[in-house]
């Protein structure tokens, strides 16, 4: 496939367009518990607005996304980003673009003023623990998610500290 790749920003008017492709993307690779399957184009939106959120693009093809809120950071210290939802639609996986998508969302957040990310590994997603720390990540005991699901069992936190 030689389609050009791209990255957009998303914007509210985008919550239809990720929140289906984000429930493509994580149906039948997650449990059905996962909050991904509660969520609505309109809840979608309010996240997308409050933070922001990129779409991967293979010509005019959405086929990645991922997204990112404002939280208050570790202990206090001002404003950090939380990282949601990256993923690529199965026939695109393993080329690099989850990476391609959180840079462009870190690049986001600090254009916002955010101090660092975190974000959180579902329990059944550990080999990602593996790929996020490769790009900066450490293990986190104290993230405190905006999105908790008491269905599944704790996730794994992890955290990055941008450099100046």
């Amino acid at each position: 496939m030689n389609d050009l790749i791209a990255i957009r920003r998303a914007t509210p008017a985008d919550g239809v367009l990720v929140e289906g492709l984000t429930r493509r993307i994580w149906t039948g690779r997650v449990s059905l518990e996962s909050t991904v399957f509660r969520e609505t184009p309109e809840t979608v939106a309010a996240q997308l607005a409050r933070g922001g959120g990129a779409i991967l693009l293979a010509g005019d093809v959405p086929i990645g996304s991922g997204r990112w809120v404002p939280v208050p950071g570790p202990e206090g210290d001002g404003l950090w980003m939380e990282v949601k939802r990256i993923g690529v639609l199965a026939d695109w996986r393993k080329r690099g673009f989850g990476d391609l998508i959180l840079k462009d969302l870190e690049a986001q957040g600090r254009e916002a003023g955010a101090a660092g990310a975190q974000l959180a590994v579902r329990h059944d997603q550990g080999r990602l623990v593996d790929f996020y720390a490769g790009l900066g990540y450490v293990l986190a005991d104290d993230v405190e998610l905006t999105t908790i699901n008491h269905l599944s069992p704790p996730p794994t936190g992890m955290r990055k500290r941008f450099q100046d």
